[in-house]
């Protein structure tokens, strides 16, 4: 597994959370060529919460949410996206993305699990069947990472372009370079 270098040069704002992205799809990539499933798993779903806490923050939604430092458990950050959204999200590969993330979030917790954890007195499942566990749960992790990133970035769009017909009198090339 290669090791970070540092950043050569000072950046804020986007420009550092795109070199995050770009570094966590590099590592998904390099996590699943060298069967380390587990942390492919684990960065998807800091992606996806990141992309959920982005939607649920905004002002957009009904009742959005106020973070103030406190961390949001994946299964809650899931509950209150389908509060917004009770009919789901239906997109091409999936009828409903947040319940097809739902259930990734079932598996992911018993790949996560599975490597030790058994019932008392009972042997943990071999390790080859783990294994095709965390690598089948990587691998839906890894579309579902990216439909959920895809999602997000249709609703940006949608709330510009919401927000740039909520400015009376200015016009497109105006509104593009405020």
């Amino acid at each position: 597994m290669r090791i970070s270098l540092p950043l050569t040069k000072t950046v804020a704002g986007n420009v550092r959370k795109h070199d995050s992205y770009r570094e966590a799809w590099e590592r998904i990539r390099a996590a699943q060529e060298n069967n380390f499933f587990l942390e492919a798993i684990t960065i998807q779903e800091s992606i996806i919460s990141d992309r959920l806490i982005s939607y649920l923050s905004g002002s957009t939604v009904r009742n959005p949410l106020c973070l103030e430092g406190k961390f949001i458990p994946f299964k809650q950050l899931i509950d209150y996206w389908r509060a917004e959204f009770p009919e789901g999200i239906t997109i091409q590969d999936y009828p409903n993305l947040i319940e097809a993330v739902d259930q990734w979030r079932v598996a992911r917790n018993k790949a996560v699990h599975a490597i030790v954890k058994s019932e008392p007195g009972q042997p943990t499942q071999p390790i080859d069947v783990f294994l095709e566990k965390a690598k089948a749960a990587a691998v839906e992790g890894e579309r579902l990472t990216k439909e959920v990133c895809k999602w997000r970035n249709r609703e940006k769009t949608k709330e510009r372009r919401s927000s740039l017909r909520e400015k009376p009198g200015l016009s497109r090339k105006s509104k593009q370079k405020s």
